[in-house]
């Protein structure tokens, strides 16, 4: 539930259509590639993590020097007035409090392409997901727990892991393009015993 008790209602075109798969109960394929493709436009608009390589910097020094870490990394006075910025910091916080030796383990790179996944799935909450969810419970249309599945399941699809490897890329968020979809052939015999209604 957030802070004030409130969901907020706005949702973008975007993530409209993603509301729309949802209660139409598409495809996963295309219902992740409407979130994915939700997700960038939402970091373009935002500008997106400008700061992510120094976030990620800052979230293995503090893992690897055993600095206590309070509810985000400490560094930026723009995560106070950028909310990517702030769900990155928050994010950081929590790898570097939880996962210190892991941290301590891997690449700077590796660091990177963590820390950006989890803002990318956060993100993806916090403008999207956490507003559609009420309306499909409120609806009847999903269990909490159905959409709790489903939402990760989208977002651990590698789509969205191509995407958070293009926002390392673009971390400012210009021209970040959401992955083409890949469609599946299908062999033209399954195709002829096909109902067409499935096919549509």
């Amino acid at each position: 539930m957030p802070d004030d008790d409130r969901f907020p209602r706005y949702l973008t075109a975007k993530w409209r259509k993603v509301l729309r798969c949802l209660q139409g109960r598409m495809s996963a394929e295309e219902t992740t590639s409407a979130v994915t493709s939700a997700i960038a436009a939402t970091l373009r608009d935002v500008h997106g993590v400008p700061e992510l390589p120094a976030i990620a910097a800052r979230m293995q020094e503090a893992a690897a020097g055993g600095t206590v870490v309070q509810s985000r990394i400490p560094g930026s006075a723009e995560a106070r007035r950028h909310v990517p910025t702030d769900v990155a910091e928050r994010a950081a916080a929590g790898f570097a409090a939880m996962m210190r030796s892991e941290l301590a383990l891997v690449s700077p790179a590796q660091a990177d392409l963590l820390l950006a996944r989890r803002v990318v799935a956060g993100l993806a909450y916090h403008y999207g997901l956490d507003r559609i969810a009420p309306l499909l419970a409120a609806d009847g249309v999903y269990s909490t727990r159905e959409l709790q599945g489903l939402f990760t399941e989208i977002l651990a699809s590698d789509q969205v892991s191509t995407l958070a490897k293009r926002l390392l890329k673009r971390p400012a968020g210009e021209g970040l393009r959401a992955p083409a979809r890949r469609r599946v052939r299908r062999p033209l015999e399954e195709l002829i015993n096909t109902p067409i209604s499935e096919l549509l």
